[in-house]
């Protein structure tokens, strides 16, 4: 036996003898779904995180059907008193990322934790590589801690073909305990790209996320990508959520046309008051990075067909501004429209207000 063979048959069981390591131990995964899945209006869906039900796929566009897979604003609550949470998952699209938003949003994963105070902090993101078996692992600032509450956001624009998370043997994942009833009611959020996630650089940093974080209750993010149009049929559907509030953000993909507004808005909001004769609607004027732009004239064509359904009567309609949205210095947008994250913040805060308002006692 050569020196260099009994160096390293000596060294190989001096290692075996030594106790494995927590990390490097086999951890056990847990499905994803198994834990509450936040952020989704529906449980008839065809796949365990879409954003709209089975039913809804012979009612609206095939674009908005295709986008309904993408899981924009859908996250896992769970709760752990690990020192990390191991995560892997897989995504429906092998296209990742975008020429104007990143990955990581586009595909990634995002953790949130409650602190002591009772605010949500941000714990790491995880980036996407491939289409099929990412990992990331991440570590909580102060270490292990007993009922430790967690968010996991999904893909903004992308599906999640499979999701597990996994902490080291010993520790516990649980089930949350239930939203105080004050706060389970959704508000829902319909409208364009905007709404359902471009370009934040995370998923965690969508606005409808942030806002969700904010009021401290769940919101149904659904933005639909170049179709946010006010169409009935989205609208029968959206309806059928027992919401506290919804939030209707989708001038960018209408005309300017105030005869558009007239019609989509008429229809959308009885679709509403059919199901929901009280429950408040706010109408989210256009943005635009120019001040002497606003109010637009699609801005004004969406309040004029808001004033003339509350001169018929009809209540608890609202409309806000799209001056104060995500201000005037144009570090809000990406390319003029397109938020990024300071934008998607500046969204989140300007309307946490109203918003937090209409839903008091919802």
């Amino acid at each position: 036996m050569t020196v260099i063979l009994r160096f390293a048959l000596m060294l190989s069981v001096m290692f075996a003898a030594l106790p494995v390591p927590a990390f490097a131990q086999e951890l056990k995964w847990h499905d994803a779904a198994s834990f509450e899945i936040e952020g989704r209006g529906w449980t008839e869906t065809e796949g365990k995180y879409d954003r709209l039900p089975d039913s809804a796929k012979s009612k609206v566009s095939q674009q908005v059907w295709g986008l309904s897979k993408n899981n924009a604003g859908v996250c896992i609550r769970f709760v752990t008193d690990a020192a990390a949470v191991n995560a892997r998952w897989s995504v429906t699209s092998d296209t990742l990322g975008m020429p104007h938003m990143p990955a990581t949003g586009v595909s990634g994963i995002d953790l949130y934790a409650r602190a002591d105070d009772g605010k949500w902090l941000f714990v790491g993101n995880g980036r996407p590589h491939h289409q099929d078996n990412n990992q990331a692992t991440f570590t909580f600032r102060g270490g292990a801690k007993a009922g430790r509450e967690c968010l996991l956001y999904l893909p903004a624009y992308n599906g999640i073909k499979s999701l597990e998370i996994a902490v080291a043997p010993g520790a516990h994942l649980e089930k949350p305990q239930p939203h105080p009833e004050a706060l389970r009611k959704p508000v829902v959020v319909y409208g364009t790209s905007i709404a359902q996630g471009g370009c934040a650089s995370r998923p965690g940093m969508v606005w409808t996320s942030i806002l969700g974080r904010m009021l401290d209750r769940p919101v149904i993010n659904l933005g639909f990508s170049g179709s946010g149009t006010m169409e009935h049929p989205v609208g029968e559907v959206l309806a059928e959520v027992d919401a506290a509030a919804f939030v209707i953000d989708c001038i960018w993909n209408m005309s300017d046309d105030p005869a558009v507004y007239q019609e989509r808005v008429r229809k959308l909001v009885h679709a509403i008051r059919e199901r929901h004769p009280d429950v408040p609607i706010l109408f989210v004027g256009q943005s635009e990075i120019h001040p002497e732009l606003h109010p637009t004239k699609s801005t004004k064509g969406q309040e004029a067909a808001v004033q003339a359904l509350q001169a018929e009567g009809v209540k608890g309609l609202l409309t806000f501004p799209g001056t104060d949205l995500v201000g005037d210095d144009g570090e809000g947008t990406v390319d003029g429209v397109h938020l990024t994250d300071l934008g998607m913040l500046r969204q989140a805060q300007a309307l946490f207000p109203i918003v937090k308002k209409t839903v008091q006692g919802k």
